[in-house]
């Protein structure tokens, strides 16, 4: 009770409203059973619900998480990431959550702040972050397996995948080639790949392949796929491909516009 209600007896507040907000927090985080409990008793996950009790009963509307489930291992870890959620709900908090673990931020975030080498790297939500990665880092962070990342070169007027001849249509100073593993399709497209491994992952396999010098990872669903050392051929759909320049900044392919001529209403 004491760590719970320090802030509250550091700010002198009356005692009649520490207990109204202390019972509020204990009903709310289900904390009745270990009021009588010293900290070294606890839990993991029991010392971080001890915790966000004591920012509940301060009633304060932010809140700051440095990396609070760091410590705790992964079957926790997940289901501390479903209690905070449905909390900050329902208490209707902003929280600034800082972590390391990209699927605590993207099953957890509005809005995800990517940060590389103290500078902001992409600000959006966990969907356009993931499908509209503003910078090769940002492909290659977000995802698991990551965006493959493959070269591009210039073939005289074409621009080609580099050790290979299949050509791509890229927008101008594209130096790379990003598309995701569950994008690319085996026995598809004119990309020539030898099959490495396989990696059998439950839900779906993940199939290593080899183009030119470079690593393609596809995600297969099930199990099974081409055996290894097979030679296989792979593409992907046009909206599938993302393009990165020389620094590594993403340039969306020019968007075509309709003739002036069509769609006129006679």
């Amino acid at each position: 009770v004491g760590r719970i209600l320090f802030g509250l007896q550091v700010r002198r507040v009356p005692k009649p409203d520490q207990r109204e907000r202390l019972d509020e927090a204990v009903a709310l985080l289900g904390l009745g059973a270990l009021l009588d409990r010293k900290p070294s008793q606890l839990s993991g996950g029991q010392q971080q619900r001890v915790a966000l009790g004591r920012a509940v009963v301060a009633r304060h509307r932010v809140l700051l998480m440095d990396e609070p489930l760091s410590n705790l291992d992964a079957m926790l870890r997940q289901e501390m990431r479903h209690e905070l959620r449905a909390l900050q709900r329902k208490l209707e908090l902003t929280v600034l959550f800082v972590t390391h673990d990209q699927a605590e931020a993207m099953s957890m975030a509005d809005r995800v702040v990517l940060m590389h080498e103290g500078r902001m790297v992409q600000a959006a939500s966990p969907e356009i972050l993931y499908a509209r990665p503003a910078s090769a880092f940002a492909a290659r962070f977000v995802g698991t397996p990551p965006m493959n990342l493959l070269p591009l070169l210039r073939d005289g007027e074409r621009v080609v995948i580099a050790a290979t001849t299949t050509a791509v249509r890229a927008p101008r100073d594209a130096v790379s080639l990003g598309v995701r593993p569950e994008a690319v399709r085996i026995g598809e497209g004119d990309t020539a790949a030898l099959v490495e491994t396989l990696d059998y992952l439950g839900a779906d396999t993940l199939a290593l392949c080899r183009v030119g010098e470079t690593r393609v990872a596809v995600r297969l669903p099930g199990a099974g796929g081409p055996a290894p050392g097979s030679r296989v051929t792979l593409g992907w759909a046009p909206a599938d491909a993302h393009f990165f320049d020389m620094g590594g900044r993403r340039i969306d392919p020019p968007v075509a516009v309709p003739s002036s001529r069509s769609g006129v209403n006679r």
